[in-house]
């Protein structure tokens, strides 16, 4: 199972557990005055973290442990270190922990990409496509003659991807988005049979223009989209 598809129920998940323990500890007086706010913050902090375990992402485990600082900072009696030593604390160490382990591409991409923290445009000629961003923009073409299926990551970046000089001979092809906390935008023929079926949490899903469909060729947009938007331009 995809893991994108398993991160809207944890984060609802946590959202509850964590609901129910407030309601009944608020009303204790145990815990220092925190608001609906910082809760519901909190609880995409958590989400963030354990997302970022599961995909060894050491950006979103990092800052998601800042951000809880910062918002604990005064019950934690850490004021002095927040908010600015401990993000570039996070910056710092996310490119460190990055550089010295980085994540290994998989083998069943022809072609892979991973942009952390930069800007980067790049062309793709192959079958299949993998392309990976975070905290950065990139943009992306698609120039291959036997286009069959991509798998595009973006967490708290823009990624831009044309498809209009992507030949699909099969007649089918497929994209799978996992965007978090960003943009992604993609650029389709309008006379492909375009079908998008993604899952949004707290995010949006938009095709701008009008898809004709009246080629033979069609493509699935999948996956889904958390805190973030994704865009379909017909062109």
């Amino acid at each position: 199972m995809n893991i994108s598809k398993k991160s809207g129920k944890i984060f609802w998940g946590i959202f509850f557990l964590l609901a129910a323990v407030y309601v009944i500890v608020s009303q204790l007086g145990i815990l220092p005055k925190v608001s609906v706010f910082t809760v519901i913050f909190t609880v995409f902090c958590i989400w963030l973290l354990v997302n970022g375990i599961r995909n060894i992402s050491f950006w979103q485990i990092l800052f998601s442990i800042a951000i809880v600082c910062i918002l604990y900072a005064e019950p934690l009696g850490i004021t002095a270190l927040t908010p600015w030593p401990v993000l570039g604390a996070a910056a710092l160490g996310s490119i460190g922990l990055s550089m010295i382990f980085p994540k290994k591409k998989k083998r069943i991409w022809k072609h892979a990409n991973i942009n952390v923290g930069g800007s980067s445009t790049g062309e793709y000629n192959g079958e299949r496509v993998e392309c990976e961003n975070s905290f950065g923009e990139s943009i992306k073409y698609i120039n291959s003659e036997n286009f069959c299926y991509a798998n595009l990551d973006n967490s708290f970046g823009s990624l831009t991807v044309y498809f209009d000089n992507a030949m699909i001979p099969s007649g089918k092809a497929t994209v799978n988005v996992d965007n978090s906390f960003g943009e992604v935008s993609l650029y389709v023929p309008k006379i492909w049979k375009v079908q998008v079926r993604m899952d949004h949490s707290f995010g949006s899903v938009e095709e701008k223009g009008r898809c004709e469909g009246s080629s033979d060729i069609s493509l699935d947009i999948i996956g889904d989209t958390d805190f973030g938007t994704v865009n379909v331009y017909y062109i």
